[in-house]
């Protein structure tokens, strides 16, 4: 196995463009191909996965290229802060903490002061350099790292070599951060039903949130891809976002959202075209602990990025480009809620649907698109701390009467994250998230104002204080 060098740190403090390091890389041009980790295809890349995970885990802490480094990329862990690992990492000015600066803590879309629709992009980018990293050190410039299929049946149980505490070649993969049943070899959404592990996401006809409909990028995050991380790990894993990315089995549930944008797009849904989108950029170290500057228009599409994937998602021809977007208070409202609500992480919780006084409705702003269908809104999702469990959302038509299933939601990135975290962001409040739950089933033959409740799928942290924002029924 390779060795980290301290030569290629030497010109750590140099800063360039991405545009210029790509065309420097002679593996971009020939597509490598990333594949679903279950295939015999993908056993060497994982091999070699697990050989650089081993690699990057004996780094310094202070070496861009190490285990730490990235992760902290994501977040700093949770119980210290960025500005103390700073100062404990890095006691004197040098380029390396000049660039830990930059690029720790800039995860995309989880805390105040981001961005829902950077979420993809800067994933993209982190994936991707990650692997990037990768190839130079196990010195193997075919490298690409393979993925977790999770939305397969026959997948959503974590592959063996990350279950394998202590195995001399795949021991890097573990770790003991996880639910029991995950390295237990249980399918991760066992019991559930319906499954989070959908693609359901390929149906929104936007990137961006529209009206009721949450758009491709926010659906995908907040539904399969939190769903996804709090049924692998607990609250120091892949649970919580602080935590998440010092488990292995993160880039390969990264890579499947990636994979999962790209099939949105070839199945024709429309990325952002504003400049604002375009042209944000992200600092990431490359593959030698230089700092790169990478804007989003250099990764809006696979084409020029080096990589394409073995098999991409099937799903209906979406996307309409340049959509109008419109606020969820323009909707007709049928119910709204407008007050926070507790939920106990132990038991199910219930709240009367009730016509709403009238001024809580602009008679002015009414829209109901064609189409529309009744939709249940969740906005303002908080946590003191990561439940450690999906929520069950149903509805009644009475209190007598059977629950009906509208879906499932989780509370992955509701806990706040300390400030001092993202202290390159503008502070403000958290992302704009909802979940959008097609209510008009569960209403047909309603008479009486219906209650709809939440009720944890398994043991929930009971020290968890959960609430949401405001509960709205629309027209959307």
């Amino acid at each position: 196995m390779a060795k980290l060098s301290r030569r290629a740190l030497l010109t750590a403090g140099t800063v360039i463009p991405f545009s210029q390091w790509m065309a420097g890389q002679a593996w971009a041009r020939a597509p490598l191909v990333r594949r679903d980790y279950t295939t015999a295809a993908a056993a060497t890349d994982l091999g070699r996965y697990a050989a650089a995970v081993k690699l990057m885990m004996a780094a310094a802490e202070s070496d861009p290229r190490g285990w730490m480094f990235q992760w902290y990329i994501h977040a700093v862990r949770g119980d210290r802060t960025k500005s103390g690992e700073l100062t404990r990492v890095y006691p004197v000015a040098s380029p390396q903490k000049t660039l830990a600066m930059a690029s720790w803590a800039t995860c995309q879309a989880h805390s105040a002061g981001t961005v829902e629709d950077y979420f993809l992009p800067w994933h993209r980018m982190y994936v991707f350099f990650l692997e990037a990293i990768m190839r130079n050190l196990i010195g193997q410039p075919t490298f690409a790292l393979p993925y977790w299929r999770y939305t397969q049946p026959a997948e959503r149980a974590l592959a063996s070599q990350f279950r394998m505490s202590g195995d001399p070649t795949w021991g890097s993969l573990y770790r003991s951060s996880r639910n029991p049943g995950t390295n237990a070899g249980t399918a991760i959404d066992s019991g559930i039903v319906p499954t989070p592990l959908n693609t359901d996401s390929l149906n929104q006809t936007s990137y961006s949130p529209s009206g009721g409909q949450p758009g491709f990028c926010a659906q995908i995050d907040g539904n399969l891809h939190g769903s996804v991380h709090v049924l692998t790990g607990n609250g120091t894993g892949m649970g919580s976002v602080p935590w998440a990315a010092n488990d292995p089995v993160f880039w390969m549930h990264h890579c499947n959202i990636d994979r999962m944008w790209a099939s949105w797009n070839r199945n024709g849904g429309c990325n952002p075209s504003d400049s604002g989108w375009l042209n944000h950029t992200f600092t990431f170290p490359d593959a030698n602990g230089n700092s790169v500057v990478a804007k989003i228009t250099d990764f809006k599409a696979l084409g020029s990025l080096g990589y394409t994937y073995d098999t991409f998602e099937p799903g209906p021809s979406v996307g309409t480009c340049n959509r109008p977007r419109f606020n969820l208070d323009w909707l007709k409202h049928l119910y709204l809620y407008p007050l926070p609500f507790p939920i106990d992480p132990l038991g199910p919780v219930e709240i009367n649907l009730k016509i709403p006084p009238r001024e809580l409705i602009s008679p002015k702003q009414l829209i109901s698109p064609q189409n529309a269908r009744p939709r249940l809104i969740l906005e303002g999702l908080k946590a003191s701390e990561p439940p450690g469990v999906l929520f069950e959302v149903f509805l009644k038509t009475d209190a007598k009467a059977k629950p009906q299933v509208l879906g499932v939601i989780n509370f992955f990135d509701a806990v706040e994250m300390q400030h001092d975290d993202m202290p390159n962001m503008k502070m403000g409040a958290p992302p704009v998230k909802f979940f959008s739950l097609d209510a008009s089933a569960a209403l047909r033959g309603v008479r009486e104002a219906p209650i709809i409740g939440l009720r944890p799928l398994g043991k929930a942290n009971p020290e968890a204080k959960l609430s949401i924002g405001r509960v709205r029924l629309v027209m959307g």
